[in-house]
């Protein structure tokens, strides 16, 4: 028999099913956000059509895509497309069917151009082609009048297009390490752009343009071939960052003194010294000037308030002006690597002071003042001609490193107290102190190296001595004999020459001469009485007998000319000889009787 329900079961169990299918249909349709990033995806998912009503956001980057399929710009309702760090070389046209998109990367990839007809994505707002091979640009980009960032970076772009104006929108334009080396005119009309980027680029001359931005508030022109920078760059009443690091500039302008800036880089240049203006930047708080040639500072450099870090490393400071005193917002102040000889007591007002650090430079004392630094932290001195330390500094509680030396193993160590021998007030010192060889831990940089420097070593002897040499006494060299076995070969060629000529008569007193291979060097007379012996050396009589290719020395005289060895088995019993050297015993036989 069925089974059968109450019509009002029946019409809950309906409303249920019902409910459990609608919200399996709402799970689905509420997906927005897609994430496929690093997949090792070789073609993009088919399951991404599911949901086309309503994704938002897509995220295929860092893949292996090389190409987008038609049905991925089916979904009308994306805002947002990630396709960075894939290997796309085109975009296709029909990007202009995403009239919701408001974000567009594309950078890492190869692509060489972008279609025109991107112009239709209205609604977007930043696109990124950064390391792309883009050598142009093309004129729909220009029409995407709601941009507000577009990142250039890495490119081969050498110019941007002449209606580039269009964009009135922009507020960030990056263009780092490009080929660019002009700006179009129409660059003014960004009245809105705050940040740009040129860094890493070709210019020469401080692009004129420039001041015409009202809104800038960032500019970075580091990494360029600037020779100067333009007087009227105080017309950029709103700059706050500016890095001109990296170039060929031998001064800046006085005008700087008017701008507001909060940052200021221009290290590794060729400045010689501020302009006395630059201390009317009380707005000022980091000024970075590493790797110059800066020889003094202003007077007033105590006006700069606000400053917060100082970095002067790499210099020719010889003093510091008693005014930085006034400069109690400092931090972090760096002098490493100048030619600094005292440090003025006002340096004690510095309470805000945290890193101090005076690396290789040419102090020999330090002021007392320095123990007033209540909030320092890391003090370097290493590299220095410092015989002792202030008293004072057992006051600095929160010194957490105090470097003396570059291969100090501990950041701090103990001290001893001591009585100055001159003054007689109470110093520390320690195992590091005095401080004697700086050198060793000098590192000069570029253009930093001066006459007085440059140490000439080639009137310097130089000598080499052994353990055992004595120094006090000259010594000249000397040779000495050859050793066994060269020598008592030869001696054992010699007694073969007799034992070969048995018709001759044996001299009492005969002479031994040197050949031209020096194989004949033994004594002059060879005693012909039954004394001969003692004159040769037993040990080499008996290294010669344990050679096999030495004959076997005759024990007496008359064994001496009985012995029959040819001269022509010489060859054959010495294969160690040349025949040249054989010519000579057979020369040296011939031309002396014995």
């Amino acid at each position: 028999m069925p089974l059968t329900f109450p019509s009002s079961v029946a019409k809950k169990v309906r409303l249920a099913l019902l409910h459990k299918c609608n919200s399996s249909r709402k799970r689905r349709d509420d997906i927005t956000t897609v994430d496929y990033s690093h997949g090792n995806l070789s073609s993009v998912p088919e399951d991404i059509l599911q949901y086309e009503n309503t994704l938002e956001e897509l995220n295929l980057g860092a893949n292996c895509l090389q190409e987008l399929p038609k049905w991925l710009f089916q979904c009308h309702a994306l805002r947002q497309l990630i396709l960075s760090d894939n290997e796309l070389d085109c975009l296709p046209p029909s990007i202009s069917s995403l009239t919701s998109l408001e974000r567009l990367d594309l950078s890492r990839n190869d692509l060489v151009a972008l279609p025109d007809n991107i112009r239709y994505c209205k609604q977007l707002t930043s696109v990124d082609c950064s390391s792309n091979r883009l050598e142009r640009l093309c004129e729909g980009l220009t029409m995407l009048v709601n941009l507000h960032e577009l990142y250039l970076n890495d490119t081969l772009l050498e110019f941007l297009p002449g209606n580039f104006g269009r964009l009135t929108e922009l507020k960030i334009l990056e263009m780092r390490a490009t080929r660019m080396r002009l700006l179009p005119v129409t660059l003014p009309k960004l009245t809105k752009l705050e940040r740009l980027d040129l860094g890493a680029n070709s210019f020469i001359e401080f692009p004129n343009v420039l001041t015409n931005l009202p809104s800038l508030q960032e500019l970075w022109l580091d990494s360029n071939k600037l020779i100067s920078i333009d007087n009227s760059i105080d017309q950029l009443k709103n700059l706050t960052f500016l890095d001109l690091s990296q170039n060929q500039l031998t001064e800046l302008p006085s005008s700087i003194g008017h701008c507001k800036l909060t940052d200021l880089h221009v290290s590794d240049n060729f400045l010689t010294t501020f302009p006395e203006t630059i201390a009317n930047i009380t707005t000022l708080q980091i000024l970075t000037a590493n790797n110059n040639q800066i020889d003094r500072l202003p007077n007033n450099i105590g006006n700069m308030s606000s400053l917060v870090e100082l970095h002067l490393s790499f210099n020719n400071l010889t003093l510091i002006p008693p005014s930085i005193g006034l400069l109690h917002r400092l931090q972090f102040l760096a002098l490493d690597h100048n030619q600094i000889q005292s440090i003025p007591a006002s340096i004690g007002s510095c309470s805000s002071l945290s890193v101090f650090s005076l690396r290789s430079n040419c102090l020999t004392q330090l002021p007392d003042e320095i123990g007033r630094l209540s909030s320092l932290r890391v003090l370097n001195v290493s590299g220095n001609f410092l015989q002792y330390l202030p008293f004072t500094l057992l006051k600095l509680k929160n010194l957490q490193a105090l470097w003396m030396n570059e291969n100090q193993a501990k950041p701090l160590i103990a001290f001893e107290q001591e009585r100055h021998p001159s003054t007689g007030q109470r110093v520390l010192t320690c195992i590091l102190l005095p401080q004697t060889d700086p050198s060793m831990n000098r590192y000069i940089s570029k253009n930093r190296f001066t006459t007085e420097q440059i140490i000439d070593y080639s009137d310097r002897l130089t000598t080499l001595r052994f353990a055992n040499d004595t120094i006090d006494e000259p010594h000249n060299l000397v040779r000495n004999p050859t050793p066994y076995p060269k020598e008592m070969r030869a001696f054992a060629n010699i007694l073969r020459n007799y034992n070969h000529n048995k018709q001759r008569p044996v001299p009492q007193s005969p002479k031994k001469y040197s050949s031209s291979s020096n194989l004949l060097m033994v004594c002059d007379d060879i005693p012909t009485d039954e004394t001969w012996g003692e004159h040769i050396n037993s040990a080499s009589i008996g290294s010669m007998n344990a050679d096999p290719l030495c004959c076997p020395l005759a024990q007496s005289h008359d064994e001496l000319l009985c012995s029959t060895s040819p001269l022509g088995e010489i060859g054959r019993n010495r294969p160690d000889l040349l025949p040249g050297q054989i010519n000579d015993i057979d020369e040296n036989k011939s031309n002396h009787s014995f």
